[in-house]
């Protein structure tokens, strides 16, 4: 009896597998992505922008991606859903396929057909207005049929541009000389003070623009921290400081991390002028 059972089980296990990959196969072919309807949803999207004097949105093909992964999910559940148990936020999403964004949004929608589905978005004041928005620049979609009906995912976002740390740290120290110069000041001096950018990482992991570590640096006269998706764009306060001349001088520092508030990522800054 023993020797009968070790010989069936793995028998037993092939059949089981067997059935479970024609299972698969079945959904598999029951439930396929559509390339056409997808290129046809992004027409559709960019008529509906250039008819209103918007510009198109460029098709990038991580938020394609991302787009059919939840698209996926949603044929899985049999539901329409924003984010399912275990799915990351949007976001998230978008940064795993490593796109930087500075806003995001999704669409979804289960209909007949590509063009039911589109009008549906577009007679919905929400789904409309991600459409329309003039923010988006790109956007990713995934059409995927399953039976008589079509799930639609559209994921739209403002493409940031990807800068490594050295360049992001260049652009900032540009944007501070330019704002000074800009309104009849010298550039600034910069001083090196490497400490800033680990303070930077730390205030991304604490999610906390606070810290006292940098006040308590030597000689520090005025502290600022933000955070920001564009390097080159300072806030108001940071001007604030730079309207007013920086005899001795100032550092700087930036860290790109995610935090619980920022999970996508942004670049965390800090920067202090010496007395």
């Amino acid at each position: 009896m023993r020797v009968y059972q070790d010989r069936c089980l793995p028998r037993v296990f092939a059949i089981a597998l067997f059935i479970a990959s024609l299972l698969v196969c079945r959904g598999l072919a029951q439930a396929q992505f559509e390339e056409a309807g997808g290129q046809q949803l992004v027409r559709l999207i960019n008529q509906e922008r250039t008819s209103r004097g918007l510009p198109p949105l460029a098709v990038d093909q991580r938020l394609t991606q991302a787009a059919r992964k939840h698209t996926e999910l949603m044929a899985e559940h049999k539901a329409l859903s924003h984010q399912f148990d275990g799915e990351p936020a949007l976001e998230v999403r978008f940064a795993d396929e490593n796109l930087r964004s500075g806003q995001q949004a999704e669409n979804v929608g289960l209909s007949k057909d590509v063009p039911s589905a589109h009008q549906g978005l577009m007679h919905s004041p929400a789904h409309r207005a991600n459409i329309l928005n003039s923010d988006y620049n790109v956007v990713g979609v995934a059409v995927l049929r399953s039976g008589d009906y079509v799930y639609v995912t559209e994921d739209f976002a403002h493409r940031l541009k990807a800068y490594s740390e050295p360049e992001a740290d260049a652009v900032l120290q540009r944007a501070v000389e330019n704002y000074a110069t800009t309104h009849g000041m010298a550039a600034p001096v910069r001083k090196p003070q490497s400490q800033l950018r680990h303070m930077a990482c730390d205030m991304a992991l604490n999610d906390s623009l606070q810290s006292k570590k940098v006040a308590d640096l030597p000689g520090v006269q005025a502290v600022a921290a933000w955070t920001t998706a564009a390097p080159g764009d300072l806030p108001g306060s940071t001007k604030k400081l730079l309207s007013h001349p920086m005899p001795s001088g100032y550092s700087l520092g930036a860290c790109f991390a995610p935090s619980v508030s920022q999970l996508g990522g942004v670049y965390w800054v800090v920067m202090i002028v010496y007395w």
